[in-house]
């Protein structure tokens, strides 16, 4: 029972003793050819391009140690060459043996020739020109005195003297012009940006709902615009700023507007927009803004908020 068990586990039939066969063929193939890769012997070439490779990499390897030991030589032996010097009379061949380059020689030297000046040991870190650590390597051998307590803030004082004898007084203060409220529907992106509080955000979230709207008839409609909900502040400085022009109002043509013309209107929308126009083509063209009144899903508030969009022409 239990043989027969096992022969039905490994009983194939053809196609199945054909996939085997293939599939053990496949190995050995593959495995025969991994150990004749493995007895052959490299490729001349590419054995001596490896090995160019090799000695060039080890060759800046040494240079690249040599640039390191000759640096630390360097700058021990500019160490060793510091002495006391004062900024304002050092020569480039003073500079040079301080340990600067021949460039920061040069702007240092430039710098006093376009009336720059050292007045105090700190002043050395002004030069852009030269290393933090140059800097600090170099202030002990400066010959001048330390900075004191408070002194950027008497020199400033010294700078600008103040007149002690004249006061203004808020009467003599010249008037900040008063700035004329910007018009909403025709002003543009720069504008609007240009008010202040206003940022490129709320700049295109105000043109985007006034292009959907058509314009605006009223600037409690900003409470509307995406980015300005539940910022009361920003609207009521915004406001202050703006004024509207409802003769710029683009209004909607309800007796010739398709469906999709009508329901890009925030105020309508698809199923709106298709009932306006099916009462319209049961009933007529509207003739009146009463007459959008016999549509069952116009209510008073819908009629109130689209009538200054509402055209019959």
């Amino acid at each position: 029972m239990r043989r027969a068990r096992w022969m039905d586990a490994f009983s194939m039939h053809r196609a199945e003793r054909r996939g085997l066969f293939v599939v053990v063929l496949a190995m050995a193939g593959f495995g025969g050819w991994i150990a004749w890769k493995r007895q052959r012997a490299p490729d001349p070439a590419l054995m001596a391009a490896a090995e160019a490779q090799l000695a060039v990499w080890l060759a800046e390897q040494r240079a690249a140690d040599s640039l390191r030991t000759r640096g630390a030589t360097d700058r021990s032996a500019a160490a060793d060459s510091l002495f006391a010097f004062d900024p304002n009379t050092a020569t480039a061949e003073d500079w040079r043996r301080l340990g600067l380059s021949e460039r920061q020689a040069r702007g240092v030297l430039s710098y006093i020739a376009h009336g720059g000046t050292f007045e105090h040991r700190q002043d050395l870190a002004r030069l852009r020109s030269l290393h933090p650590d140059q800097v600090a390597r170099l202030l002990p051998y400066v010959q001048l005195p330390d900075r004191a307590e408070g002194g950027g803030a008497a020199r400033a004082e010294r700078r600008w003297t103040r007149d002690s004898t004249r006061a203004w007084t808020r009467a003599e203060r010249p008037a900040r012009p008063e700035r004329a409220p910007l018009e909403v529907n025709s002003c543009d992106s720069a504008a609007l940006v240009a008010l202040p509080g206003v940022g490129p955000s709320f700049a295109r979230g105000i043109l985007r709902y006034r292009d959907q709207l058509g314009g605006y008839h009223s600037l409690d409609q900003l409470a509307e615009v995406y980015v300005l909900k539940d910022k009361p502040e920003a609207l009521a400085q915004l406001r202050t700023l703006l004024t509207v022009d409802t003769a710029l109002v683009r209004r909607v043509p309800m007796n010739s507007g398709t469906v999709e013309e009508l329901a890009a209107h925030p105020y309508l929308r698809w199923k709106l927009a298709k009932a306006l126009v099916a009462y319209r083509r049961q009933h007529g063209p509207f003739r009146t803004a009463d007459d959008l009144r016999g549509c069952a899903l116009v209510d008073e508030g819908t009629l109130r908020t689209f009538a200054p969009y509402f055209s019959v022409k």
